[in-house]
C-alpha cells in the first residue's frame, strides 16, 4: 500500500511538471523605452467578481506581484502602480496589461493571475516571455557620451585664476584756459606786450627801435665831438 502510494504521488507530480510544461506561452519582443499590451482571458462565470493581478516569474524564487486589482464588484476598474496599468472589463472577459518604459532588465517570464490572499493563485494562460531589446541608437548615444566623458578625463587639469574686474572709473580732466595773454614787459624802455601772438613783431620792433637808438646816439656824440673842436680852434684863432 505505501509503495501504491509513493508511485501514485511521483506520477501526479510528473504529469504536474508535464502540465507546466506544455503550458502556452507567448513571445514578445520589445525595443527599449517601448510599452507592453497584452489581454489574459478569464471565465466570467468564475472570476467575473475576483480580484487579478500581474505578476512575474523569478526562477528559485515566489512569484512577484507588480500590480493588483481591488475591486471584487463584477464591474470594470482600473488601477496603475508605477509603470504598470491593469484593467479588469468582466463583461469582456479580459484582463488588459500595460507596462511603460521597459528596459532590459524587465526581460523575463510574467502571467496573469486571479489573486487570492490565503491560497495559490489561479494561472490564467498564456504565460509571456518577455524579451526587451536595447535600441542600437541608444547604445550609440551612450557609447558616444561615455568617448567624451574619457576624453574630457584625460585632459591635463588646468588652473584658473580668478581676475579682478577692471572697473572704467570716469576720470575728471581739467583743461588749463587758454592762455591768450600775457604780460612782457621790457625793464628798459617800459614796453608791454599784451597779446602773445605779437612776440614775434614785438621782437623785431624792438631790435630796429635799438638800432635806431644806437645810431642817433653816435650822431649825437659826432655832433658833440665837432661842436667841441669847433669851439676850441675858434679860441685858438680869436684876438
Amino acid at each position: 500500500m505505501k509503495k501504491a502510494g509513493l508511485w501514485g504521488l511521483l506520477w501526479m507530480v510528473f504529469i504536474s511538471e508535464l502540465q507546466a510544461e506544455n503550458e502556452s506561452k507567448e513571445e514578445k519582443f520589445i525595443k527599449e523605452g517601448e510599452t507592453l499590451n497584452v489581454n489574459c482571458p478569464f471565465s466570467t462565470e468564475k472570476y467575473s467578481y475576483s480580484q487579478k493581478a500581474w505578476q512575474k516569474l523569478i526562477d528559485g524564487r515566489k512569484p512577484v506581484t507588480l500590480a493588483l486589482t481591488t475591486s471584487t464588484s463584477g464591474n470594470p476598474s482600473q488601477v496603475r502602480e508605477g509603470r504598470y496599468f491593469l484593467e479588469d472589463i468582466p463583461s469582456e472577459a479580459i484582463l488588459h496589461v500595460q507596462m511603460t518604459n521597459l528596459q532590459v532588465e524587465d526581460s523575463g517570464l510574467y502571467r496573469c493571475v486571479i489573486y487570492y490572499p490565503s491560497k495559490e493563485p489561479d494561472v490564467l494562460s498564456p504565460l509571456f516571455h518577455v524579451v526587451v531589446i536595447k535600441d542600437p541608437l541608444n547604445t550609440t548615444a551612450s557609447d558616444e557620451n561615455h568617448t567624451r566623458k574619457l576624453q574630457i578625463s584625460t585632459f591635463p587639469p588646468t588652473t584658473t585664476r580668478a581676475q579682478g574686474t577692471l572697473v572704467d572709473r570716469p576720470r575728471t580732466v581739467t583743461k588749463l584756459p587758454p592762455k591768450s595773454t600775457a604780460d612782457l614787459s621790457s625793464p628798459g624802455f617800459g614796453v608791454n606786450i599784451t597779446n602773445v601772438t605779437d612776440v614775434t613783431s614785438y621782437v623785431f620792433r624792438v631790435s630796429v627801435t635799438s638800432i635806431i637808438i644806437i645810431v642817433l646816439c653816435g650822431v649825437l656824440s659826432k655832433s658833440l665831438v665837432f661842436t667841441v673842436l669847433l669851439a676850441v680852434t675858434q679860441r685858438s684863432f680869436g684876438p
